[in-house]
């Protein structure tokens, strides 16, 4: 059954319910109220009789003027007056109790403090029933043509406001892996316009995604053909005819090189791959801590080419972010510092808090990123003549970046006033992940 369905359904139903009820409600309440009044003149006819009533000698009676009287009063009650001892004095042998239709009262008689008789009065309550029925037949009438208007107005309802889902529904069928481009482009200010812009910004996600994981699947097929290239070459020709132990070594070292060359890149693969998932489970760390043990870790590879490592950490500067992948990112980081930074030079690593944020700053004094680098260094596989003279996979930044974002921080690249490339990356402090 479709939601529009089940939204008919529903408001039919309650209405159903709501006007059963009430009917029954109102229906009960009226006949108790007919009752009760209908009871209370019974009674009060039945004191107006036995006002009337004489005494003498100790016994009730009624002369023919009484009789006239209360017939032309009460014309449609019945009554029987009774002596102290039980029998009939005047009026009608009043009918057997319990007989449906019939309600009666009965009302002492009473003069001096002294009991001499009773009155009984009667009379016929059948036309309360038949208002019952009559009633509970207007109610059924009247609520079946509410049903009806209910189900008309709530299919149009339903209809109208369900629109944007129907609209979403037909996309998502029309929507192909290869064609995210459709959008449902809706202006409306309610819930279901902002789970159409919601739907929207989804679908500009996956596009941007999908066009992300082609452009990586193209630079990947590149990336790997070249070695495999290079192996498929050196295999060959060392085959090809019979060689010296030096030219079978010579082919043999340079298919270790391309073999480790394949092993950094698929390594690198995987660990961009895994960044995303790794990066769920977030702690809370000292960023100043982290970055000064990172510190130590490079400052031997650092030594190979006499550059020195400064370190000025504040701490504590508590961040919500995952260790492991946070840390794999600081070590792509600043070894692309190592590997592009001045010989001799300086690279320094520091740490700040700026308002809400906790800030990690790598910064060298190397010739710094281009123009282009700035723009496309954190893309995969992406290499500048100036920002990357050495090779490499050009998969560091964009791991780095990954991984900042997976952890829901920023990453930055910029140039120092006095030149040398400036990487920052920007995490939630602890203070303000525990607010939300």
């Amino acid at each position: 059954m479709s939601v529009r369905a089940r939204f008919t359904v529903t408001v039919v139903a309650i209405t159903a319910v709501t006007i059963a009820l009430f009917a029954t409600l109102w229906i009960i309440a009226l006949d108790r109220t007919m009752r009760s009044g209908f009871n209370g003149r019974l009674h009060a006819t039945g004191q107006a009789i036995a006002v009337a009533v004489d005494v003498h000698d100790g016994k009730p009676s009624l002369d023919a003027n009484d009789l006239r009287s209360i017939a032309s009063v009460h014309p449609d009650t019945d009554f029987a007056l009774y002596g102290s001892d039980g029998h009939l004095v005047a009026g009608e042998t009043p009918p057997r109790p319990g007989i449906p239709g019939i309600a009666n009262a009965e009302i002492s008689i009473v003069r001096g403090g002294r009991n001499y008789g009773r009155i009984m009065v009667w009379q016929s309550n059948a036309w309360i029933g038949e208002f019952d029925r009559d009633a509970a037949v207007v109610s059924l009438g009247v609520g079946l043509l509410l049903i009806g208007l209910g189900a008309i107005v709530s299919r149009r309802v339903a209809r109208r406001v369900l629109a944007p889902a129907g609209e979403i529904a037909e996309l998502a069928e029309r929507i192909e892996a290869y064609d995210l481009s459709a959008r449902l482009n809706a202006n409306a200010k309610d819930e279901l316009g902002r789970l159409c812009a919601s739907f929207d910004r989804m679908l500009d996600r996956l596009e941007s995604a999908f066009a992300r994981e082609r452009r990586f699947v193209a630079d990947a097929s590149h990336e790997l053909r070249a070695p495999l290239a290079v192996l498929r070459a050196e295999a060959e020709l060392a085959l090809r005819r019979e060689r010296n132990p030096l030219e079978y070594r010579d082919a043999l070292f340079s298919i270790a090189r391309e073999a480790l060359h394949l092993e950094e890149l698929v390594d690198e693969l995987l660990a961009a791959a895994r960044a995303e998932v790794d990066a769920r489970e977030q702690q809370t760390l000292d960023a100043g801590e982290l970055v000064r043990q990172l510190g130590d870790r490079v400052r031997p590879a650092a030594a190979n080419r006499a550059i020195g490592v400064c370190v000025n950490a504040q701490s504590p500067a508590f961040a919500q972010a995952n260790r492991a992948t946070l840390e794999r990112a600081l070590l792509a980081i600043v070894y692309n510092a190592l590997q592009y930074g001045r010989d001799g030079g300086m690279v320094h690593l520091s740490t700040s808090r700026n308002g809400e944020a906790v800030n990690i700053v790598v910064a060298d004094d190397g010739p710094g990123f281009t123009p282009d680098a700035l723009a496309h260094a954190t893309e995969r596989f992406w290499r500048g003549d100036a920002a990357h003279p050495r090779g490499g996979t050009g998969l560091g930044l964009s791991i780095a970046r990954t991984i900042v974002e997976a952890n829901r921080g920023r990453l930055r690249l910029s140039n120092g006033a006095e030149g040398g490339a400036v990487v920052t990356i920007e995490l939630t402090s602890h203070e303000t992940s525990a607010r939300f």
